[in-house]
C-alpha cells in the first residue's frame, strides 16, 4: 500500500510537530521547572561497601555517594536511562516503518510517544527499570528477526541473564517484564514447538527470579544508617520542599522562588530507610495506605491499560481478539507471567506504575505482531483519521506516565 495522500499527510505531520513540541516541553519542565532528579538519583546511592544489599550494584556502577563524582555520574545515568528507553521506542517505530509507511503504521508510530509508557514515563520515571524495558524491546525485536530455534533460545537466555544482572540494580525488574517476555515467546517466536517455548520461558524468567529471591532472602536489611553516614551535605533542588503558600508555589513555578533542601537530610529521612524493609515490611506499608488510595491507583492503571490497548488495536486495524488468538488457548505461561507481578502489588503502593508496566509488556509485543499483519497496511476509514489527532491530544493532556511512584519497592 502507498503512503497517505497530501491531505492526510498534513494531518500526520501536524500531529508529529505537536508531539515534538510536547516532548521538548516535558524535557524542559523536568530539567528546569519541576525536576525530580533528587529522587531518581537516589536509586544509585547504595553500594556493597556495607555488605550485600538491595540495589547495591547500582551504586557500584555510579560510585560511592561520598565520592566527588557521584552526583555527576548519577545525574548522567538518570538521563542516559531516559535516552536509551526513547531509543528503544524509536527502534520499534523504525521496525514499523522500515518496509512500508502506510497510514496505520504512521499512526501507531506516533502513538508510541504519547501512550502512558511513552515520553512522560521516560522522563519522569527514569528509574533503572527503563533498562529492563529496553531489554524486553530487544528480545521482541530479536525474536522477529532470527528464524532458527537455536537462535531464539539463545536470545531468551541472553535476556534472562541480562535481567538477572539488572535485578541487582533493582530487584523489581525480575518481576516486571516476565509477562512481556512470555508473550513475546508465544506470539513472536514463530515456529517454536511447545517444549521449545517452555524452555525459552524458563531461560528468560528463572535467572532473574532466582536473583530476586536471593536478594529477598539474603540482603542486609541494616544498612540505611551506615549509608546515611556517608552521604554528604549538599543543597539540591527539591520541588516544593520550601513551598509554604500559594504565592510561593507560583513563584517556584515561574522561577522567582527556589526550593532547595539538604540532600543528606532528604535521602536519609525519606529514601534510605526503605532499603532496610523486608517483604513483610512492604506488605504492612501497603496495608497502611488503605483501600481508597489503592483502589484509586488500581482503577487509574486499568483505565490506562484499556485506553492503550483500544488505541493500538483501533489505529493498527489488528483486533485484540486476533492477538489473543495467537496464544492458541495456551494461557498457562501468560498466567505465570501475570503472577510474577503480584509481589509488586503486595509490597509497593505505586499500583498505577505497575499497571503501566503491564501495558508496556503487552503493547510492545502487540505492535510487533501487528507489524506482520496485513490489516496494518490497509487504508484506515475517514473516521479513524479524524479521531487520531483527538486521541493523541487526549493522551498528551492526560499523561499517566507522570503518575508518582512510592512504597517500599520504589
Amino acid at each position: 500500500m502507498s503512503g497517505p495522500g497530501r491531505g492526510r499527510a498534513s494531518v500526520y505531520t501536524g500531529v508529529a510537530v505537536l508531539i515534538t513540541a510536547w516532548t521538548l516541553a516535558i524535557v524542559y519542565v523536568a530539567a528546569t521547572v519541576v525536576p525530580i532528579d533528587h529522587y531518581l538519583i537516589s536509586y544509585y546511592v547504595v553500594d556493597y561497601r556495607f555488605g550485600f544489599t538491595r540495589r547495591g550494584l547500582a551504586g557500584e556502577i555510579v560510585g560511592n555517594v561520598s565520592d566527588a563524582g557521584f552526583f555527576t555520574n548519577a545525574y548522567l545515568l538518570r538521563w542516559v536511562s531516559t535516552a536509551v528507553y526513547v531509543l528503544g521506542l524509536g527502534a520499534l517505530a523504525y521496525r514499523l516503518l522500515r518496509n512500508c509507511r502506510s497510514e496505520r503504521r504512521i499512526m501507531v508510530t506516533l502513538l508510541l510517544a504519547v501512550l502512558p509508557f511513552g515520553i512522560p514515563y521516560a522522563v519522569y520515571s527514569a528509574r533503572p527499570d527503563l533498562f529492563g524495558a529496553v531489554a524486553l524491546i530487544a528480545l521482541c525485536l530479536a525474536l522477529t528477526t532470527v528464524s532458527e530455534t537455536r537462535s531464539k533460545v539463545l536470545c531468551c537466555g541472553l535476556f534472562g541473564v541480562g535481567i538477572a544482572v539488572l535485578a541487582l540494580i533493582h530487584e523489581g525488574m525480575a518481576l516486571e517484564f516476565g509477562l512481556g517476555a512470555i508473550l513475546a515467546i508465544l506470539v513472536l517466536g514463530g515456529g517454536l514447538t511447545v517444549p521449545a517455548q517452555r524452555l525459552c520461558a524458563t531461560l528468560a524468567i528463572v535467572p532473574g527470579l532466582t536473583v530476586a529471591l536471593i536478594v529477598a532472602a539474603f540482603a542486609n536489611h541494616d544498612v540505611s544508617g551506615k549509608v546515611c553516614g556517608t552521604v554528604p551535605h549538599r543543597m539540591i533542588e527539591t520541588p516544593f520542599a520550601s513551598i509554604k503558600s500559594f504565592p510561593d508555589l507560583i513563584g517556584y513555578l515561574t522561577g522567582t522562588v527556589r526550593s532547595d533542601a539538604d540532600y543528606h537530610d532528604w535521602v536519609c529521612g525519606w529514601y534510605l530507610s526503605t532499603l532496610d524493609h523486608t517483604v513483610s515490611d512492604g506488605i504492612r506499608e501497603v496495608a497502611a495506605v488503605g483501600s481508597p488510595a489503592l483502589v484509586g491507583s488500581f482503577v487509574l492503571g486499568v483505565v490506562g491499560i484499556a485506553a492503550t490497548l483500544r488505541a493500538v488495536s483501533y489505529f493498527s486495524g489488528v483486533s485484540l481478539r486476533s492477538f489473543v488468538g495467537e496464544l492458541k488457548g495456551r494461557y498457562g505461561l501468560p498466567a505465570v507471567g501475570a503472577l510474577l507481578l503480584v509481589p509488586l502489588f503486595i509490597t509497593g503502593v505505586d499500583w498505577t506504575r505497575w499497571l503501566l508496566v503491564v501495558a508496556f509488556d503487552v503493547v510492545v509485543v502487540y505492535v510487533l505482531y501487528a507489524n506482520g499483519r496485513p490489516e496494518i497496511d490497509e487504508a484506515p476509514p475517514k473516521r479513524a483519521v479524524r479521531l487520531f489527532p483527538l486521541v493523541a491530544l487526549g493522551f498528551m493532556l492526560i499523561p499517566l506516565g507522570l503518575a508518582p511512584g512510592g512504597g517500599s519497592t520504589r
